[in-house]
């Protein structure tokens, strides 16, 4: 709030008044030493810079001892643009109060931009690293748990990411990845990973699954592109931040063989939702889920 007021007096009263403070802002030379060389350009820019506000979608901060981190992500509107941003801090308690000693400001790009090839972020690319054994290396201090995972895909992203252009499709799949969460928290889920055009969605119940699912594709209705979701619930191990086992397998190659604009169910979470108003299965389907052995029923899910 004071860096969009241009409040300097705030400002430095949050950042650290040491020597080794740095500040990166967004542009490439933008790297300021010591709190003198940021406080002054921040004032020059705050009367350089257009009109503008941030959103703010998600925010995490820890502490340990006398240091404290976090990352923020947002979305910088002008009158011009509409740019997803992202923010991190590492803090210092100087005298009792948490001072910034490090600021980085930067602007997501597709990893094609960078490093001239897509790195795994694809529904197709997880399924397979979610098979790596490394991955399945799971800590001892897992827990188990039943849930219901729910596994979202673009289809063809990276055809329509090169026929719009890269910067209206970072604006499009931040809008894409904003909804996800509002909905996925509307329905007391959690969002397990986002990967650019892809997402892993956990929920204790299978019915606030699915439903989530719907609010999905109708969501997506009117967007560039189609979503293809599969869901499967069973067993998952927990760890902190992630979730490992045969469910989250199952759950991917689910979303694997759906159509764009498609949700397929397993015949588990079937059983589990039975019926919801405004939402019908069709009859199941039998097929093979690569990865997986034997035969698998899926169940397309038809809404209105």
């Amino acid at each position: 709030m004071a860096w969009q007021a241009g409040d300097a007096e705030t400002m430095s009263n949050l950042f650290s008044d040491d020597s080794t403070l740095r500040v990166l802002g967004f542009a490439p030379d933008e790297w300021w030493t010591g709190p003198n060389e940021f406080l002054g350009v921040f004032e020059a820019q705050s009367h350089d810079m257009p009109q503008w506000t941030e959103e703010i979608q998600k925010v995490e901060a820890f502490e340990e001892g006398a240091f404290g981190w976090a990352t923020v992500l947002g979305t910088l509107t002008t009158p011009e643009t509409k740019t997803p941003v992202r923010h991190v801090a590492t803090f210092r308690l100087e005298a009792g109060a948490w001072k910034v000693i490090q600021w980085h400001n930067s602007i997501p790009v597709p990893n094609r931009q960078v490093f001239g090839v897509d790195l795994t972020t694809t529904l197709d690319d997880l399924v397979a690293s979610v098979f790596d054994e490394e991955i399945q290396l799971v800590p001892a201090a897992g827990s188990e748990g039943t849930m219901t995972l729910v596994f979202t895909d673009i289809v063809d992203s990276t055809r329509l990411a090169e026929s719009v252009g890269d910067g209206a499709w970072t604006e499009v799949i931040g809008e894409h990845e904003s909804t996800i969460r509002d909905i996925t928290t509307s329905q007391g889920g959690t969002v397990v990973k986002l990967l650019g055009d892809g997402s892993m969605l956990a929920f204790a119940s299978a019915r606030a699954a699915l439903r989530a699912a719907v609010e999905i594709q109708q969501s997506s209705a009117n967007s560039p592109f189609f979503v293809r979701i599969g869901i499967h619930t069973g067993e998952v191990i927990r760890t902190e931040n992630d979730l490992f086992g045969l469910t989250v397998n199952k759950a991917a190659r689910v979303a694997s063989v759906a159509d764009a604009g498609e949700i397929m169910i397993s015949s588990t979470t079937r059983d589990l939702v039975g019926s919801i108003e405004g939402i019908r299965m069709a009859e199941p389907e039998v097929v093979a889920l690569k990865g997986l052995s034997n035969t698998h029923q899926i169940v397309a899910v038809e809404w209105d």
